[in-house]
């Protein structure tokens, strides 16, 4: 097979894994109370990205920096978890997932007004249309016939702000340090964040009461969703230009809502359909217009939102926003182990 083909299947596959972390997380949490899969979601998750800095980066942490790293930590990993996963409770993983996708938009929002960045006409458009699908998408958020609540979709919408100001107000390391050594931080912080809430949670003695699904499901949010789809996206990128790769991303909620059709039986009424549709196309035009601007995001906001775009962990199910903004500029996104120059972003 051809290494263009191989790498638009690699494509393929992370976002594939990104759609279905969003299910995963549902299925999960049929087993596990929130706090307790948050916690063995990024321990195993975590573990494995020591072993990867160790081996692989063992950058130097500098001490002034530590506080910053705790407080984009609690901002994302943390409170983005926590209203995601809370809001999966209450909501659908097929509305949630519509939700999510919004975020590069928020960003770009929150960009041009503190960071003066431009949006452009398109830019613009995009975001008044995005505004208007999460909009329809909360307001019909209590559909029995959908499995959603309102409080669930405000939970999601929370959790999509929380990203967004995190890729704002990152930016600051991300000149700094490598994206392994960010994201192996952000595991970090993410257990030292969640793990007093889950102790309290083993009053209840569910631990007893795990299914074999509940346990795949962990493993598959672990294992795939944070570490797999990472190594997947960036053999893309390093075959296939950045504007090519960020096509699939749209793909995101598309393969969330055929996998929550199959697996839970969600169905989307009429109006989440069309904010939906509202949400994915505002993105694109957000993005062309960001582009259009002269904006020295351009196309490289794909890159470096990826992992929040379904936290990613970030967003899709990733370790989100820290390996979507480390490497701004430079000749290419490095894959641990792959060299060592700097590029846009590789995301978790």
């Amino acid at each position: 097979m051809k290494t263009t083909a191989k790498a638009y299947l690699a494509a393929l596959g992370a976002v594939t894994i990104w759609g279905m972390s969003f299910v995963a997380t549902k299925v999960a949490l049929r087993s596990f109370p929130p706090y307790s899969l948050l916690t063995a979601r990024f321990l195993l998750a975590g573990g494995l990205l020591a072993l990867l800095w160790i081996y692989r980066a063992r950058e130097r942490i500098h001490a002034r920096d530590l506080g910053l790293f705790f407080l984009l930590g609690i901002m994302d990993p943390g409170l983005y978890f926590v209203c995601e996963t809370y809001g999966l409770l209450r909501t659908s993983a097929s509305v949630a997932s519509l939700i999510i996708a919004s975020i590069p938009v928020f960003v770009a929002l929150l960009a041009s007004v503190f960071l003066k960045e431009r949006t452009g006409l398109h830019g613009a458009m995009g975001i008044l249309l995005t505004l208007a699908g999460v909009g329809l998408l909360v307001k019909n958020g209590a559909d029995p016939a959908a499995s959603s609540s309102l409080a669930g979709n405000l939970l999601i919408l929370g959790a999509a702000l929380c990203a967004a100001v995190y890729t704002v107000v990152s930016r600051t390391l991300g000149g700094r340090y490598g994206a392994l050594t960010v994201t192996t931080l952000q595991a970090f912080f993410a257990v030292v964040f969640f793990l007093p809430f889950a102790v309290g949670e083993w009053e209840g003695g569910w631990v007893h009461r795990v299914s074999t699904q509940g346990a795949l499901a962990v493993g598959f949010l672990g294992l795939f969703a944070s570490l797999g789809a990472f190594f997947l996206y960036n053999r893309a990128l390093g075959a296939l230009p950045a504007s090519s790769v960020a096509v699939f991303i749209n793909l995101i909620p598309v393969v969330t809502v055929v996998t929550a059709w199959l697996v839970l039986g969600e169905r989307l009424s009429a109006g989440q359909v069309g904010g939906g549709l509202l949400v994915v196309v505002g993105v694109v035009l957000s993005a062309r217009g960001r582009a259009e601007a002269g904006s020295p995001w351009g196309v490289g906001l794909w890159r470096r939102l990826l992992a929040v775009f379904l936290k990613r962990g970030g967003a899709y199910g990733g370790l989100s926003l820290a390996s979507a903004q480390q490497h701004v500029k430079g000749p290419g996104a490095p894959v641990p182990g792959a060299g060592a120059g700097k590029g846009e972003h590789e995301a978790l």
